[in-house]
């Protein structure tokens, strides 16, 4: 079953609900203070980075979109004259990502990714050096969620960057409004984005103090028992694992109630 409400992006948000193959359920939403409309066709880029196997790796995304294009993607060289492209790569999606590896030869680079039907986005230039990791996944901050909470940032964080995006902080005040809804949830026996007091995602947030925020998600998750299991089951689903590859988010925060579930909320910000 599948319900939209809105659209990624959208001053709205977007749910997909589904079973996966597993008896567990799970379940994601996205809110964004950007524009309202039914439909928002955006393409993405992460800028650059040197990979744990020493490679430059690269990647956009397409999403939101309701027809098929050409996508392609490009890793750029800055250079005196004219910026040459070191590495392109295309395919023909609806919604999906392209990555692209090359071997690392230092110096500044950027990604470009365009779809053909007018929408294109541009990373930010970064320098990089060979044998180094520009954007190291870091370790939980200190005294944020539970070792097995923490888990499932570090798991989010490894497929993030396979799929070239940044590493994501464990904040905080979104630990707490992911714990909180885990908690309600488990305590009043129901599974929604929505509380069972009308609260909304963006309300209970908010209400944990991450404010003044430039995009919102979440993803919830019923009756997985592991960190690794919740996350492969978010990651098999498109709702969801567009939420873990957005690479727009900056934070997250997972809370986790094993009583009548166990019940797991991703909650993911950027100020």
């Amino acid at each position: 079953m599948n319900r939209a409400l809105g659209a990624v992006l959208c001053l709205g948000s977007l749910a997909a609900i589904g079973a996966p193959t597993v008896p567990a359920q799970a379940e994601s939403q996205v809110e964004s203070q950007v524009k309202t409309q039914n439909a928002v066709c955006r393409v993405a880029t992460a800028k650059p980075h040197v990979a744990s196997d020493g490679k430059i790796t690269a990647a956009g995304s397409r999403a939101g979109c309701t027809g098929e294009a050409t996508f392609r993607v490009r890793i750029w060289k800055v250079q005196p004259g004219p910026d040459r492209v070191v590495k392109s790569g295309a395919k023909a999606v609806q919604n999906g990502r392209v990555t692209l590896n090359l071997r690392c030869a230092g110096g500044t680079f950027y990604t470009v990714a365009t779809d053909y039907h007018g929408h294109m986005s541009k990373s930010k230039a970064i320098r990089l050096t060979c044998g180094t990791t520009a954007t190291p996944t870091p370790t939980p901050s200190a005294g944020v969620g539970t070792a097995l909470e923490n888990e499932v940032v570090r798991l989010t964080n490894v497929e993030r960057a396979k799929a070239g995006c940044g590493p994501l902080k464990h904040d905080a005040k979104l630990r707490a409004a992911a714990y909180g809804h885990s908690a309600d949830m488990s305590a009043k026996n129901y599974f929604d984005h929505t509380s069972a007091d009308g609260r909304t995602m963006k309300d209970r947030i908010e209400a944990a103090g991450y404010t003044s925020w430039k995009a919102l998600g979440e993803n919830i998750a019923k009756g997985y028992g592991t960190a690794a299991s919740v996350v492969q089951g978010w990651m098999n689903s498109p709702g969801h694992r567009q939420n873990i590859l957005n690479c727009d988010y900056t934070d997250i925060g997972v809370g986790y109630v094993k009583a009548g579930g166990p019940y797991w909320t991703q909650d993911f910000g950027k100020h």
